[in-house]
């Protein structure tokens, strides 16, 4: 996978790592996310998503707003990771539920 180089990431410090965030639950993969700079993972933004198809394509739709996406949710559990946020920078993003989810390096 290849990181995207873009002004989100050098604003961050340049520094950028490809991570699986996983259901805290059951173990199970729900994304392939680009974490850009240090500290903690508080929420996935869409334009950083990799993995899987159907959460990656959600930042091409041009209808795509607050109320019309979905909630990040496990497929082989149904557990609810995150939710629908706009940042402040109006990126839209998964707000993430803390205990909800782990996240490892991506292999």
């Amino acid at each position: 996978m290849e990181i995207k180089k873009d002004r989100f990431m050098k604003a961050r410090g340049g520094k950028a790592k490809i991570i699986d965030v996983l259901c805290a639950k059951c173990n199970s993969q729900v994304l392939v996310y680009q974490k850009d700079g240090p500290g903690f993972l508080h929420r996935c933004y869409l334009n950083r998503i990799l993995e899987p198809e159907e959460y990656a394509k959600l930042q091409h739709k041009s209808d795509i707003n607050l109320k019309s996406m979905p909630n990040l949710i496990c497929k082989n559990c149904k557990t609810v990771i995150g939710s629908p946020m706009q940042h402040t920078d109006w990126r839209l993003a998964f707000r993430l539920r803390p205990g909800f989810y782990a996240k490892k390096q991506h292999n």
